[in-house]
């Protein structure tokens, strides 16, 4: 009974510390071209995971038509999101990081990196829609937020010109990135 009750007790744990849903919804008039970072606030701030290549997500691409970006999980993402990763970037302490594939077993979602990470950061520039022009709006930024591994908390940005904004929370578990 003992091993059953703590079998139960490290799988709620570790549900209850899993790397949660990330949502991406552009209502801007600009392409997000941007980087997607979790990590681990509780141990060192180990293990990291982002991106490899950079994502795109087009102007007008949010829940509001079906075009977000949503990823569930590293693994899962690849075959379920429009905009899937196929490499992420894995830092498991200052000195070491590799780029694992998106079906590498240490992704998957009941595996240690899965488990231990949530989303907290992005870092993003955005382009007029369907060029690689950077837009005269200044629209990019570093973002996170509230953990134990960001300097401050940065999750709203405003454009010099007040036309456009960006903000980062969670909710239950997903975490949104809003463009606007």
């Amino acid at each position: 009974m003992k091993k059953i009750l703590a079998i139960i007790g490290t799988a709620v744990a570790s549900f209850a510390y899993s790397q949660g849903t990330i949502i991406v919804n552009n209502y801007s008039k600009f392409d997000f071209y941007g980087f997607l970072m979790a990590t681990n606030s509780t141990s060192g701030c180990y293990p990291r995971v982002g991106n490899d290549g950079v994502i795109v997500v087009p102007a007008e691409s949010h829940m509001g038509n079906g075009l977000e970006l949503m990823y569930k999980d590293y693994m899962g993402q690849f075959s379920s999101s429009l905009y899937p990763t196929a490499n992420w970037v894995v830092t498991l302490n200052p000195t070491s990081s590799s780029i694992m594939a998106w079906n590498n077993v240490n992704l998957s979602p009941g595996g240690t990196i899965a488990t231990t990470t949530k989303w907290y950061a992005t870092k993003f520039d955005m382009m007029d829609a369907g060029t690689t022009n950077s837009n005269t709006e200044n629209f990019r930024a570093n973002m996170n937020i509230a953990n134990a591994c960001g300097a401050g908390i940065n999750d709203y940005f405003v454009t010099p010109s007040g036309n456009n904004s960006a903000e980062m929370f969670t909710i239950s578990n997903i975490t949104y990135l809003q463009l606007y």
